[in-house]
């Protein structure tokens, strides 16, 4: 089965009452949405919401959606989607999803509720109160050494229940800062091949 094939079948599955729903792309948020993500030293960040849901095999499954300060440095941009990849969702201590770029991107907002959500199957049995807890690692995204220990460091740091995608760190439109730099010309070092910290 495909990737595509396995989330629209997963997508069928969901449902806050249980019952069966038409196969949509998305469902929308509804109530009980955690908020997490973190924030750039440079200002601002990623929200990232999510809210469990019941699917009709009794599944726990979980909806969720991402976004990013509208302005952010030209340094930052570029990676902001990567940090995603190492993210992980916990459900009540338990590890249960890897890399969150899986999540529909939304413009950030006051709040998310209505936001067209990706859900994802967890193979947990749906329990009401289910604690969700997500988990960006802290790394350096951005990092220029220059002689006589000059250079720049640009940092994520993650945060819990604030929506730091709200929050600004460019004086810059958003549609200035909104490209990528092919052949890294400006020198910086994905997110990737830096070392996450706790």
């Amino acid at each position: 089965m495909s990737f595509r094939a396995f989330m629209i079948a997963a997508l069928a599955a969901v449902s806050v009452s249980g019952s069966a729903v038409a196969a949509p792309d998305t469902v929308p948020l509804a109530g009980d949405v955690t908020l997490g993500g973190g924030g750039f030293t440079t200002g601002g960040g990623i929200t990232v919401a999510v809210e469990p849901r019941r699917a009709i095999d009794g599944q726990l499954a979980l909806c969720g959606v991402w976004a990013q300060s509208e302005r952010l440095t030209a340094y930052v941009r570029p990676h902001v989607r990567d940090l995603l990849a190492p993210a992980t969702l916990a459900v009540n201590g338990q590890v249960v999803l890897h890399d969150l770029r899986v999540f529909n991107e939304v413009a950030p907002a006051q709040n998310y509720i209505g936001q067209d959500a990706t859900c994802v199957g967890t193979g947990l049995a749906y329990r009401d109160g289910a604690a969700v807890e997500i988990r960006i690692p802290r790394r350096a995204v951005v990092r220029e050494l220059g002689r006589a220990d000059s250079g720049m460091e640009i940092w994520f740091m993650p945060a819990t229940g604030e929506n730091l995608a709200l929050t600004e760190g460019s004086i810059l439109p958003a549609r200035w800062t909104r490209f990528t730099s092919p052949g890294d010309q400006y020198e910086t070092t994905p997110p990737e091949q830096n070392t996450a910290r706790d």
